[in-house]
C-alpha cells in the first residue's frame, strides 16, 4: 500500500498529470498496448483521449464497473463521469498531435479509413513499445485497462460512438455531439 502511495507521489512530481505531453504519451501508448487487435492495430484514435481519461482515473474504472448493469447513476457518479467526458474531449487536439509525432519517430503509423476525420493506428515498432512498461509505475493504469477490457470486451471494434454510447450515454449523461 505505502509503494502504490510513493508511485503516485512519483507519478505526481514528474507529471502534470492531464496536461503534461509525457504523461498523456503513456496513456496513448498503454492504450494502444491494450486496446489494439492481434494486428497490433487501434481502431478509431478519436477513441484515444476518452480512454485515456478513464484508465487514468481508478474512480472512473469503479463507477463504471460497479454499476456495469445499471442504467442510472448516483448523482456523484455522473457528475464525476462527465468530468471524464470534457476533460477528454479538451484533450483531443493534443492527443493528435502526439499520435502524429509517435508516427514522425516510427513508433506507429497511422492509417486512413473512409471516414474523413477518423484514423486507425498501426503499432511498428513492438520492441520500442515494450520497452515503455520497463518501469512498474504505470502498473495503475494498466491494471486499470486490464479491468476496463473485461468489461468491455469489444472495446477495439467500436467507434467513436458506440464508445461514447456504452461509456457515457448508457448511464444517462446527456452529452453534446462530437
Amino acid at each position: 500500500m505505502n509503494t502504490n502511495k510513493n508511485k503516485d507521489k512519483l507519478k505526481r512530481i514528474s507529471f502534470v498529470s492531464g496536461e503534461d505531453f509525457y504523461f498523456l504519451t503513456y496513456l496513448i501508448i498503454i492504450c494502444l498496448k491494450e486496446f489494439s487487435n492481434k494486428k497490433f492495430i487501434f481502431k478509431d484514435h478519436r477513441k484515444l483521449t476518452y480512454l485515456m481519461q478513464i484508465i487514468s482515473s481508478s474512480t472512473a474504472v469503479n463507477i463504471l464497473i460497479e454499476n456495469h448493469n445499471e442504467e442510472i447513476l448516483k448523482p456523484f457518479d455522473k457528475e464525476f463521469l462527465f468530468d471524464v467526458y470534457v476533460k477528454a474531449s479538451l484533450h483531443q487536439r493534443e492527443v493528435y498531435k502526439i499520435v502524429r509525432s509517435l508516427e514522425k519517430n516510427g513508433v506507429v503509423t497511422v492509417i486512413d479509413t473512409e471516414k474523413v476525420d477518423c484514423y486507425n493506428i498501426e503499432i511498428l515498432d513492438k520492441v520500442r513499445l515494450e520497452s515503455f512498461f520497463d518501469t512498474d509505475i504505470f502498473d495503475r493504469e494498466l491494471n486499470n485497462s486490464a479491468i476496463l477490457k473485461s468489461y468491455f470486451k469489444s472495446i477495439n471494434t467500436l467507434g467513436l460512438d458506440g464508445l461514447i454510447g456504452k461509456v457515457f450515454i448508457k448511464y444517462g449523461l446527456n452529452l453534446w455531439a462530437n
